[in-house]
Parts: structure tokens; C-alpha cells; sequence
């Protein structure tokens, strides 16, 4: 009988044990950091859209309101309020509230700081509250706006209505301008190690209306830091990620996302990654196209995106 119930035990220990190595390689996709990067470069590329055709002297929507100012040295100035409702929405996000976007614009181009007033671009436990300073500059020759924003950029937390004080020097505003010509990163191990993103705005000649703007994203980082279910952090990146609010308001239409679930404590650890593909079918979701680590029984699945 004793050798019976030693067996027994020894076969629970293994099958528990089995058990949870199993459990370690079931993690499901992490996809919040993923989720804050899109909807940032979604609400930046949307405020960057209506600022250009403000400060260039286009019609606006309903919901923007332009009080217009003068400095010395540019050709536009200003002060931009948008009414956000359920009608109006930022694109991907179905929260409601106020944005307001100070600008100052000299010929093909221009410097914004944004204020999110009482609105959630995200929901976590951190407050988005703007950004300091956005450059958008417009190709001369597509026609397309470029802006780009990098993590020292945000404000998350209590923030300041001095942002809506926007005053540079004509050195410091052409210097902000010129972060546009930096080189796009091309692959996700590049991009998700420098907390910069660069956002192209098609506005496709339909200045007033956002809705059909084309964008596409390329970058990654950490918005906030967000800490993984197994203890790691979990970074983004997004390769040539495209998306129209009107073409589908449920997931971008093509393009590449990398999360990377990383442990630094001791020795650096790689607990897993996922690389997502995005398709041009409006479900809300995005195929895993391969899964490492804690993530790899989700390889070949779909999952579900819920960004709106």
C-alpha cells in the first residue's frame, strides 16, 4: 500500500509540474501597449489634420472652433477648440470631451501643442493629458502631412494650461520642424526601442473632413510603462500600419505590430513577443503571425483588437 501511495505522489508532482510549464507557454496577447500607441497616433494625426487646415485658412467642422492670432514671424497663429461627442469622435476612441490644440504656422508647416481637456485617449490608470510640441509639415510634392512625437513629448499626469501658451523662437520652431526628416524605422526590433513615432496624414483633398484621412504609422516605445501579467514590461511597434476611420473604424487595414514582453531585473530576459498582421477585413481583429515564450500557443490564431 505504501508503494502504491508513493507512486501516486510522484506522478501528481509530475503531472502538476507539467501542468504548469504548459500554463507558462498559454499567456494570451498582452495588447495595451499596443493599444495606447495606435490610439495616441490616431488622436495626434487627427489634431494635426484639423491644425493644417486651420492655419492654412480652410473651412472647418461644426465641432472646431479657431480663434486666430497674430506673431511676428509666421504666417498663422492660434488657438484651436474641438468639441468631441459621440457624432464627432476621435478616431478609434469612443470617449467624449474637449481637445485644444495651440499653433504656430509659417508656410508648409507648423509646431502644435495639444491638450486633451477632459477627454481619455486611453483608459488606464495614467492620465493623458497633451503633448508639449508636434511638428506637421506638408509635402510639397504629395501633399501629405508628416508629424512626428517622441515619449518626452507627453504629459501624463497633471499637466498645464501654459501649453496653450505657445511661444518659440524662430530658431527653436524650425529645429522642432526638422525632426520630420529623420529616418522612418523599417523593422519592429529597431522601432520598439525608441519611444519615437512618426504619423503620415493623407488628407485626400477633402481638407474639412478627417473622417477619409488616410494615416499610416511608423514607430514604437512605451507610451506609459505597462507591466505584463508574468511580471516582464511590455513594449510596442507598429511597421507601416495604415488605417482610414472611414474605410473601417475597427482595426487598421494592413501593415505590421510587434509586443515585446521584457524582464530587466537581474539578467535581461525575454519572456516572449508577438508579431501581429493587420488585414483589410473590418472585424476588430489581427492575425498572430508568430508567438515567442509565454505567448507561443497563440501562433496562427486571431485576436481580438476592441479599440473602439
Amino acid at each position: 500500500m505504501s508503494r502504491t501511495i508513493f507512486v501516486l505522489f510522484i506522478l501528481t508532482l509530475v503531472t502538476f509540474s507539467s501542468c504548469k510549464k504548459i500554463t507558462e507557454f498559454t499567456q494570451g496577447p498582452e495588447l495595451q501597449p499596443l493599444e495606447q500607441g495606435f490610439k495616441t497616433c490616431a488622436a495626434i494625426g487627427y489634431c494635426a489634420s484639423i491644425a493644417n487646415s486651420a492655419f492654412i485658412g480652410q473651412p472647418l467642422a461644426d465641432n472646431v472652433q479657431f480663434t486666430k492670432s497674430s506673431k511676428s514671424g509666421y504666417t498663422s497663429s492660434g488657438l484651436l477648440h474641438v468639441h468631441v461627442t459621440s457624432a464627432t469622435p476621435v478616431p478609434f476612441n469612443h470617449n467624449t470631451g474637449d481637445i485644444y490644440i495651440a499653433g504656430l504656422w509659417d508656410a508648409n508647416g507648423g509646431v502644435i501643442s495639444i491638450v486633451f481637456a477632459d477627454i481619455d485617449i486611453f483608459t488606464s490608470q495614467y492620465k493623458f493629458y497633451g503633448l508639449y510640441t508636434v511638428p506637421v509639415v506638408k509635402d510639397q510634392n504629395t501633399g501629405k502631412l508628416t508629424t512626428i512625437f517622441a515619449q518626452e513629448d507627453i504629459i501624463i499626469g497633471q499637466g498645464s494650461d501654459t501649453l496653450l501658451d505657445l511661444s518659440l523662437s524662430k530658431a527653436k520652431f524650425d529645429t522642432e520642424l526638422s525632426r520630420t526628416n529623420q529616418s522612418y524605422p523599417v523593422d519592429v526590433f529597431t522601432a520598439i526601442k525608441q519611444n519615437v513615432w512618426f504619423i503620415n496624414v493623407d488628407q485626400r483633398g477633402t481638407l474639412t473632413d478627417v473622417y477619409d484621412d488616410a494615416y499610416e504609422v511608423n514607430g514604437g516605445g512605451q507610451i506609459v510603462q505597462v507591466s505584463s501579467n508574468s511580471g516582464g514590461v511590455l513594449y510596442h511597434a507598429m511597421i507601416e500600419t495604415k488605417f482610414s476611420y472611414m474605410q473601417c473604424s475597427q482595426n487598421p487595414t494592413s501593415g505590421t505590430a510587434f509586443i515585446q514582453n521584457f524582464q530587466a531585473s537581474g539578467s535581461s530576459v525575454d519572456l516572449g513577443n508577438i508579431t501581429l498582421g493587420f488585414h483589410d477585413s473590418c472585424d476588430g481583429r489581427a492575425y498572430v503571425d508568430l508567438a515567442t515564450g509565454k505567448y507561443i500557443s497563440s501562433t496562427g490564431s486571431t485576436t481580438a483588437l476592441n479599440w473602439q
